[in-house]
């Protein structure tokens, strides 16, 4: 392995420790934590399709525009 190889593996690792350790000494109840996890899971999901349809649909135009001016200047 090489030291990048190793210096990633040991910020992965301690950022699981981490996480792990945020949840087991969090002053919740498990169950709240839970959906407090999954509702911003949920949220983050949400916020990325959006931005992904959203460059789809710039893509589309941006697209649509290039074949028209195309298709202008063929005169077809």
């Amino acid at each position: 392995m090489n030291d990048n190889t190793k210096a990633m593996l040991a910020f992965f690792a301690g950022l699981a420790v981490g996480a792990t350790l945020g949840i087991l000494l969090a002053p919740e109840k498990g169950s709240d934590l839970r959906d407090k996890i999954g509702d911003s899971i949920k949220k983050s999901g949400d916020d990325l399709l959006s931005k992904i349809n959203s460059g789809i649909e710039s893509a589309k135009s941006r697209f649509s525009k290039t074949v028209h001016q195309a298709s202008d200047e063929l005169g077809v």
